[in-house]
């Protein structure tokens, strides 16, 4: 089976990441790197180390010159808008790095210039794509009407401590977009939202520090017979995971929320001691996930499954700017 030919823009820690587990995708065959110019040098030894076989510090010249079928978008937050549409300009398939957009009109009109140009543009969200993701949808209906509903996402970030001493990142500036609720509470928004589907309204009470921008925060999402909350940080280190519960017993997922890492449910009871079934292990990195079923999606120009992915998306994107709004 042919892998899908793509290329990469930027140079960012996710892409990193991404990289690191190469060898995990043979879905996926890097063919090039873009980035910024004061990033050749980072990109140039990558493309070394995992054989990939250009590098572009120009995004015009990159897209001309070709030998690929999609690109992957892992910049800034707040350039992720202007790199797709670009991208997707130049005709390429795109997928483009969480949040989506800065706001749902500018996810709305780049589906619409995908629409136009003939090409997919689908979100890089691990959530939906886990094998554990599967199997809590599929013991939800077992615990009954949910009652109680939390999800924690939170990390001090290896960043925060520059922010402190008053080192500008992007992560910690609001005109970039970072902070809070963009970087980490949209994993628990996916996730919850996905079981939950759409609450009838939201809220969110963020911490905020001097310059404006959301350290932590909480989402309170109102589904009118329960109030699920999401908790992130930036700023500190918690217990992760999420918690769903009902009369018949509750869903628990312990550790991260883009990751589900440990997950299972606890049916009959869990004072009385209710059973136990575990959800099946991730035998494969987290992004593996998505990166193998956004390539067949592609290649089988699978439309259906690009549209429901888009109603994902559109659901959080407007979720987030309803929370950004309050």
């Amino acid at each position: 089976m042919q892998p899908l030919q793509l290329a990469i823009l930027s140079t960012s820690r996710i892409v990193d990441e991404f990289l690191q587990h190469l060898s995990e995708m043979p879905e996926i065959s890097v063919q090039a790197l873009c980035c910024r110019p004061q990033s050749g040098e980072k990109a140039r030894a990558w493309a070394g180390q995992y054989g990939i076989p250009a590098v572009y510090t120009d995004e015009d010249a990159c897209y001309a010159a070709g030998g690929f079928d999609a690109v992957y978008i892992g910049t800034a937050n707040h350039l992720h808008y202007a790199a797709a549409r670009r991208a997707l300009q130049a005709g390429y398939h795109v997928i483009l790095e969480k949040p989506f957009t800065g706001t749902a009109a500018e996810a709305r009109e780049l589906y619409a210039l995908a629409d136009q140009k003939g090409v997919m543009l689908l979100e890089a969200i691990t959530v939906y794509y886990l094998p554990q993701f599967a199997f809590l949808q599929a013991e939800l209906p077992k615990i009954g009407p949910v009652r109680g509903a939390m999800a924690s996402f939170c990390a001090r970030s290896r960043r925060y401590d520059d922010f402190l001493q008053g080192i500008w990142n992007t992560t910690f500036d609001p005109a970039c977009q970072g902070g809070a609720l963009n970087d980490m509470n949209v994993y628990n928004l996916h996730l919850l939202t996905g079981l939950l589907g759409t609450p009838q309204r939201a809220e969110y009470r963020p911490s905020l520090a001097e310059n404006g921008i959301d350290t932590a925060g909480l989402a309170l999402l109102d589904y009118g017979d329960v109030t699920a909350a999401a908790l992130a940080a930036k700023d500190s280190d918690g217990i992760n995971g999420m918690t769903l519960q009902g009369p018949g017993g509750c869903l628990v997922v312990e550790g991260g929320t883009n990751a589900l890492p440990v997950v299972y449910s606890r049916l009959g009871g869990v004072r009385g001691g209710g059973a136990r079934t575990d959800a099946p292990k991730a035998d494969r990195f987290r992004m593996a996930y998505e990166f193998a079923e956004f390539a067949r999606i592609i290649r089988e120009k699978d439309t259906a499954a690009e549209q429901q992915a888009r109603a994902r998306t559109l659901r959080v994107m407007d979720l987030l700017d309803q929370l950004h709004s309050r």
